[in-house]
């Protein structure tokens, strides 16, 4: 039985619109349990384990931004452990695809609702050759948002014959690490496409094109 793997984290939120420029964004990413991550996993944790740190979840935003247990860090030590996480995702045998929503156009709940469930809908359909080749769907998600678990779980109903969904923490699965990872490169190249990137952001990408040519381009590869 062929059975895949999809595990999905979201940047944004349902709340009302406070900011000019607002997204909300849903990164799905995809593992063929054909295909054994154990040894990746084992080298990114020895990696880390070995630098010194002590973290289970490599949680991108606040490694960037210097929040929670990432406060304590130097820049250089925050920048180790993306660059972690970089290698990590782009020695697995993983897809993904992300769903973007602008929110100028979905300004409340009900319209954002509708909108990611077309997009989301409309984005299986164009890969339905890829999902039709498994037997079997387990969905891995943390139920952050009570409105996204929703519309997963109707979506996905609807589309797939068997599907299983799975709450899950971030801190036991490497893989919903690699969807948080990729849902901020994914918004961060949204960002420095419109110029808008924060100071941190800066401060942390300071080597110039680091940011297009080093993370953006890698995570590019792999696109479903």
């Amino acid at each position: 039985m062929k059975e895949l793997s999809i595990f999905i984290d979201e940047s944004g939120d349902f709340g009302e619109v406070k900011e000019r420029f607002a997204y909300y964004l849903v990164t799905f990413v995809f593992h063929n349990q054909d295909y054994n991550i154990e040894q990746q996993v084992t080298k990114l944790e020895e990696s880390v384990k070995n630098a010194g740190f002590d973290v289970e979840y490599i949680h991108t935003g606040p490694v960037i931004r210097r929040e929670e247990i990432f406060a304590g860090f130097s820049i250089d030590e925050r920048r180790k452990l993306l660059y972690k996480m970089l290698n990590f995702v782009n020695a697995c045998p993983i897809s993904y695809m992300t769903i973007v929503v602008d929110r100028k156009e979905a300004a409340d709940k009900i319209s954002l609702s509708g909108k990611l469930a077309k997009s989301i809908n409309r984005a299986m359909n164009v890969h339905q050759e890829f999902f039709a080749s498994f037997d079997k769907i387990i969905v891995y998600y943390d139920n952050g948002q009570n409105e996204l678990s929703a519309i997963l779980n109707a979506v996905f109903s609807i589309q797939f014959s068997s599907v299983e969904f799975r709450k899950a923490e971030p801190q036991k699965y490497r893989l919903l690490q690699a969807a948080d990872f990729i849902c901020s490169m994914e918004l961060l190249k949204i960002k420095r496409d419109e110029k808008r990137l924060s100071k941190s952001e800066e401060k942390f990408f300071y080597k110039p094109q680091e940011l297009k040519k080093t993370f953006l381009r890698s995570v590019e590869k792999k696109k479903l």
